[in-house]
């Protein structure tokens, strides 16, 4: 029984990378969302499907990469963002959903998050 116990507390304390919003399984690899709107050829790089956003929200990304914001199927812009993890997002009011595109060797730790 204490180690049920246990068990259940080790689950509940691990932060994980369950949280992440971004789906790892449907990532597109060989490019990156430039500041266009438009794919650019990178074999170094991987960009996700869309991510919903609510701009009400704070979000957190924790490894270097470009966030592409849309409008539906409207490119609105790109922001690179780097520096100390946590960085947080930029607001953009007119978006309902983003992208992100980030180099290889960070898919096993990027993770990107609502704030609390």
């Amino acid at each position: 029984m204490s180690l049920l116990v246990g068990i259940m507390l080790l689950s509940a304390c691990s932060g994980g990378s369950d949280d992440n919003l971004m789906d790892m399984g449907s990532l597109t690899e060989g490019s990156w969302m430039g500041y266009n709107g438009e794919a650019v050829e990178n074999e170094e790089m991987m960009t996700t499907d869309y991510i919903d956003y609510d701009p009400s929200n704070t979000y957190e990304i924790n490894r270097s990469s470009y966030v592409s914001y849309f409008n539906g199927e409207d490119f609105i812009e790109t922001i690179q963002y780097s520096g100390e993890p946590p960085m947080t997002l930029d607001t953009v009011e007119e978006a309902d959903r983003i992208m992100v595109s980030f180099n290889q060797y960070n898919e096993d730790s990027i993770n990107l998050k609502t704030a609390e």
